[in-house]
């Protein structure tokens, strides 16, 4: 749907609510009425729907987000948001500087095809799982236990977290950015997926729950989501596994026969890809933080 929009919006700067010395500012929003009006600003911006809907008013379309969509803000959007007939939702912010963009884009090297991400009119946006969504939220939330006193150090914190969040998250948007939310029956099927006995089940499961071909589902999820229904799957399976080998003490071939999979050496090379460690050295890493 196209707005019509009038004036000049006005423009947040970085300079009056980001900490200079960190670059970026994290909050956790919990009502669409203790947001700002029609703005523009000076930085940028990640928001992942964490409970509700919203209706995203964003450079003259109006978009309904879903519940777990991440969306990457860019310097020059206009936006504000309205609540849906679903009532009203919440969603965590993290604002930062446009040099802490430019430095992760340095980082990541011209291999990274950044002008996917800043030159379509509509910001790129991405469904997560709702493990992977409960995963994004531990990590943002862990920024408030760092001393507001130790700059420095927030700063580091700040830029590994974005370096994790391009490259693992909104990096799937990279292929197809939509100019839209995905459909209602997707965002249903992406829910029930997250239950144990769909996933653990894989594409059969997908498929049945679908009530549609293998192949449709391929076109769609490419599509919207930008990966495969296999990938997809394995998406949730991997993020169950994390949280066995961080939560429990159970070997790694049970992790792998509980999580779905039905070969450690598949396993193992889909862990790694993803996680850039194989999972016993995953799990004694995060341990020792």
């Amino acid at each position: 749907m196209l707005l019509h929009t009038e004036g000049k919006a006005p423009q947040l700067k970085a300079a009056v609510g980001i900490d200079p010395d960190v670059q970026a500012h994290y909050r956790f929003i919990t009502s669409v009425r203790n947001t700002t009006g029609r703005h523009t600003h000076d930085f940028f911006e990640l928001f992942l729907i964490i409970r509700g809907s919203v209706m995203h008013c964003i450079n003259g379309a109006k978009i309904r987000l879903a519940e777990n969509t991440l969306v990457f803000i860019r310097d020059r959007d206009i936006h504000f948001y309205e609540e849906t007939e679903e009532g009203d939702c919440q969603f965590l912010n993290l604002s930062f500087y446009r040099e802490a963009l430019d430095d992760l884009f340095a980082y990541l090297g011209e291999g990274f095809p950044k002008e996917k991400l800043l030159a379509p009119e509509l910001p790129p946006s991405v469904m997560l799982a709702r493990t992977e969504t409960e995963y994004v939220r531990d990590r943002l939330e862990k920024l408030n236990l760092v001393s507001r006193a130790d700059k420095p150090f927030m700063k580091a914190q700040v830029r590994a977290l974005l370096a994790e969040l391009f490259t693992r998250y909104v990096s799937l948007a990279l292929d197809d950015p939509l100019p839209g939310n995905p459909p209602v029956w997707l965002q249903s099927l992406c829910e029930a997926m997250t239950g144990k006995e769909h996933f653990t089940a894989g594409t059969p499961a997908l498929v049945r729950l679908s009530g549609k071909s293998h192949a449709y589902l391929c076109r769609v999820f490419k599509r919207h989501l930008g990966m495969t229904p296999v990938q997809y799957v394995n998406g949730l399976r991997l993020s169950y596994a994390e949280k066995l080998l961080l939560t429990t003490d159970m070997e790694i071939v049970d992790v792998c026969l509980e999580c779905g999979f039905d070969n450690m050496g598949h396993f193992y090379d889909l862990f790694k890809r993803h996680y850039r460690l194989p999972p016993h050295a995953f799990r004694q890493n995060r341990r020792l933080l």
